[in-house]
């Protein structure tokens, strides 16, 4: 393994998120909050220590990665970004380390849970270093999912690496650069828009920009204590639907929609599936919802409210958001369990949403028909296809295996938080919801509820799920396997 070249990348990516602490020190200094020394004594160490990593591993040769060199960065980047991106918080002293790197782990994953009861009591320049941390997790995480991780064959993201592989099959230096600069601008866009969106509907400007940052990054850290529910406006509600939808969505559509093939929505089976299952999940929440009492149908502001509750908190979930404009806790059982199997499913491939990923699931599912088309019909010979072409057995291994790690992780973490005196609901919720990048759960995790009465051990394990979810758990494991670092 190239250890210096790797270490150099990490010190460059402390350098970058070091920066990124501009904006929060200017909006600390506007506001005159107190929390400008803090922050700039981070940015100092970061930057500081960013340079001297990358200046004492720096190569004159340009840099020429494995695929093993792409699991360590991957990997170790993330964690270091975690650790370092607590530092705002110790240094202002709203925190301890493990709430920070909680709550940093949580921004940079775009997970949205949080250790922050009051949240409004929080320097200004903090609640922007907590939105800032999901739009930049955001954006590496749609760079992550469409160019790094299908050429490491993580999961059977090996499907889209037709579409960003380059000369070399078994080097991570294909020319990626025009797609990654696509991105970024597709990326861009969409906060922008989106923020003059958010103030036009009644929003101010800090809290369109904040709201803005954590929708497109599919993330839900909020500047209110009560999230979302604390906007009247339905307008405000139904735009944020709009662009959590669409968040959702495979990153690569919107940059060929942007070129003027807006037909490749239709033509994508995942994302119509995405939607067909978001519009069927919606109404038998609405039903659940009116059968229950808990919303009328009388008349059309009956049924807008309805059906906006329903939506949003579906497409929140489903998005891995986490935004909240409804206490669901409350809601009858068969909307929680919608709800938590959409939480399970997440996103498209290539969006910055989290979860199992929907492509994940089609497969599964179709697989698990051949199975029974097998046992019926035991002479015929049949093949999984994706889009007419057949999928390759290691792609099809690599998404079982996948989700069998996935339960796993899953299971493993409720024993441990239940060991440390969590009821059932609540630890099988917080371990799911963190391992799919969510925020909220059910029980003592719910909607209206925070992170910060969970024990320090059971705060770590989550943090160790945000991360191994957010990575498609691969990228962390094989860095606790001591083959990986052996020559």
């Amino acid at each position: 393994m190239q250890i210096r070249s790797v270490l150099f990348i990490v010190g460059v990516l402390l350098v970058c998120v070091g920066a990124s602490l501009v904006l929060p020190l200017g909006v600390s200094l506007w506001y005159g909050d107190g929390a400008f020394l803090g922050l700039l004594s981070s940015l100092v160490i970061m930057v500081g220590g960013g340079l001297a990593l990358a200046y004492t591993n720096r190569s004159q040769t340009p840099l020429n990665l494995t695929l093993r060199d792409g699991f360590a960065v991957v990997g170790i980047c993330w964690i270091v970004a975690s650790f370092a991106g607590g530092l705002p918080f110790v240094l202002t002293s709203t925190a301890s380390v493990t709430d920070a790197v909680f709550e940093a782990a949580s921004g940079f994953t775009t997970t949205g849970a949080t250790i922050f009861a009051d949240i409004e009591g929080l320097p200004h320049g903090l609640l922007m270093w907590r939105s800032l941390t999901h739009w930049i997790g955001g954006l590496g995480i749609i760079l992550l999912s469409l160019i790094v991780l299908p050429l490491l064959g993580v999961g059977g993201m090996q499907l889209y690496r037709a579409e960003v592989t380059g000369p070399s099959p078994d080097k991570l230096t294909p020319r990626m650069q025009d797609t990654a600069l696509t991105l970024w601008r597709v990326y861009c866009l969409m906060t922008i828009v989106l923020t003059v969106l958010l103030y036009i509907a009644g929003m101010d400007w800090f809290d369109a920009l904040n709201h803005s940052f954590s929708t497109v990054a599919t993330g839900g850290f909020s500047t209110k204590n009560n999230s979302i529910a604390a906007y009247p406006q339905a307008s405000i509600q139904w735009i944020l639907i709009f662009f959590m939808f669409i968040a959702g969505i495979n990153f690569s559509l919107h940059a060929q929609a942007l070129r003027g093939v807006v037909k490749v929505y239709l033509r994508d089976r995942e994302c119509r599936f995405y939607t067909v299952l978001l519009i069927l999940g919606s109404a038998v929440i609405v039903a659940g919802l009116v059968e229950h009492g808990l919303f009328g149908m009388r008349s059309f502001p009956e049924f807008e409210a309805v059906t906006r509750a329903a939506v949003f908190q579906l497409v929140s979930v489903c998005t891995t958001t986490g935004f909240v404009s409804e206490n669901f806790n409350l809601w009858p059982s068969i909307t929680l369990v919608i709800i938590l199997m959409f939480m399970l499913m997440g996103g498209c491939a290539g969006s910055t949403g989290g979860g199992v990923k929907v492509m994940r699931l089609v497969m599964l599912f179709r697989l698990a028909y051949l199975e029974i088309f097998r046992l019926l019909h035991p002479h015929s010979v049949r093949h999984l296809k994706i889009a007419g072409k057949s999928v390759p057995v290691e792609v099809i291994s690599g998404v079982v295996g996948f989700f069998l790690l996935y339960l796993i992780v899953t299971t493993v973490g409720t024993i441990v938080l239940t060991v440390q005196d969590m009821d059932l609901v609540s630890a099988f919720t917080a371990t799911l919801t963190c391992i799919s990048n969510v925020g909220p759960g059910l029980g003592s995790v719910g909607p209206v509820d925070n992170f910060s009465h969970v024990p320090t051990l059971s705060k770590w394990v989550l943090t160790l799920c945000m991360l191994l979810g957010r990575l498609e758990i691969y990228a962390i494991l094989v860095l606790f396997i001591p083959e990986f670092w052996r020559d």
